[in-house]
This record gives structure tokens, C-alpha cells and sequence, in this order.
């Protein structure tokens, strides 16, 4: 998997921060609107300026968002097998380490003037970087929000992790995609 589709991935795994960012941090005033046609420029970017982060987490929520959609364009050829499972271990919960250990406490941050936005802008490369280098990729939040699931498999005598939309199970039989080394998305094969 290429360095920019975990980048992808990544951004993805954020998404909840970025909303979460932008309900805290968006302030606009309702009734600068309330009866006028459209927004004089001035005021406009006046307001732009005024909302520079929670316009920087819709953009990363709009990156996000066609990255989901390449990825699942990316899984639908999921070809390779079938590949009949041996042993299976549930990892789901490795969704919500990551979501508690990264994500919820990053909502915490003091994002009140420059200095402190660029600190979690430096807190949220350090942390991507290390996401990509320990291909963690899989361990992603929005990917369970969004229905698919993580499992430990073995498989023809070799180990390997499996993101799946459906529910897997000893003796099932697979379609799989390499992602990454030893981690493939899979669904079930229609034949065997």
C-alpha cells in the first residue's frame, strides 16, 4: 500500500476529531444573515478568518471523505482466493485504543491562539507518522463507525489481519486484497 493511501487512511481515522474540533471551534453569528440576500464580501472574510479552523477541518473532513471513497472503490476488487479461515481472533477493540489513546484526548487541546494550534498541528504529524511506520492503518475508528470489522486470522498456515463489512468465522471461506504486508481487506467468497 502506497505511503499516500495510508495518508488517506490516516486522515480518515481523524475524522471524528475534525468534527468534534469543528463544533467547538465554529462561531458564527446568525443574525448577520437574517434578511439580507448574500454576505458582502468584507464580512465574509472577515467571518473566513474568524473560522480558519473549523474551516481547516471541513477541508480534511472533505479529503476524508473522497479518500472513503477511493478506498472502497480501492476494496470492491477484493479477488484474490478463496482462502479458507483456520483461526480467528475478534480485534475490534483496537478501534476504540486508538480512539481513546489518540483521538479523544487531542479534543482536549486548548485551540485558543496560534501557538496552540500549531502545537496540534505538530502533535498530529508526529502521530501520523508514527500511525504509517507501524502500519496501524487498520486500527481505525471511522472504519468501525462506518461497519467493518478487524480480525487476527491464521490462513493456510500464515497469520494475518483482515478488515471486513461482514461477520467472519472459523471454516469461512474468503476473497481477500493485500493492503498492506500481512493485513488484507476480505469478504466472503461466493465459492470455494
Amino acid at each position: 500500500m502506497s505511503r499516500l493511501v495510508k495518508v488517506g487512511m490516516y486522515l480518515l481515522s481523524l475524522w471524528l476529531l475534525f468534527v468534534l474540533v469543528f463544533v467547538n471551534k465554529v462561531d458564527v453569528d446568525v443574525s448577520i444573515c437574517i434578511g439580507c440576500s448574500f454576505l458582502p464580501w468584507p464580512e465574509l472574510a472577515k467571518l473566513a478568518l474568524k473560522n480558519l479552523l473549523p474551516l481547516v477541518c471541513v477541508a480534511m473532513l472533505a479529503a476524508s471523505a473522497m479518500f472513503y471513497a477511493f478506498f472502497v472503490r480501492i476494496i470492491s476488487g477484493a479477488k484474490d482466493g478463496p482462502v479458507k479461515i483456520e483461526e480467528l481472533e475478534d480485534k475490534n477493540a483496537e478501534h476504540l485504543v486508538f480512539l481513546a489513546t489518540y483521538v479523544i484526548p487531542l479534543v482536549g487541546f486548548g485551540l485558543d491562539s496560534p501557538r496552540q494550534m500549531i502545537n496540534l498541528g505538530i502533535t498530529l504529524l508526529l502521530l501520523g507518522a508514527i500511525y504509517i511506520k507501524t502500519d496501524l492503518f487498520y486500527a481505525n475508528p471511522t472504519l468501525s463507525l462506518l461497519g467493518f470489522k478487524i480480525f487476527n486470522i491464521k490462513a493456510q498456515g500464515k497469520a494475518a489481519t483482515l478488515i471486513s463489512r461482514e461477520e467472519i468465522e472459523v471454516g469461512d471461506s474468503v476473497n481477500i486484497l493485500r493492503l498492506d504486508k500481512k493485513i488484507f481487506f476480505a469478504r466472503k467468497a461466493t465459492r470455494i
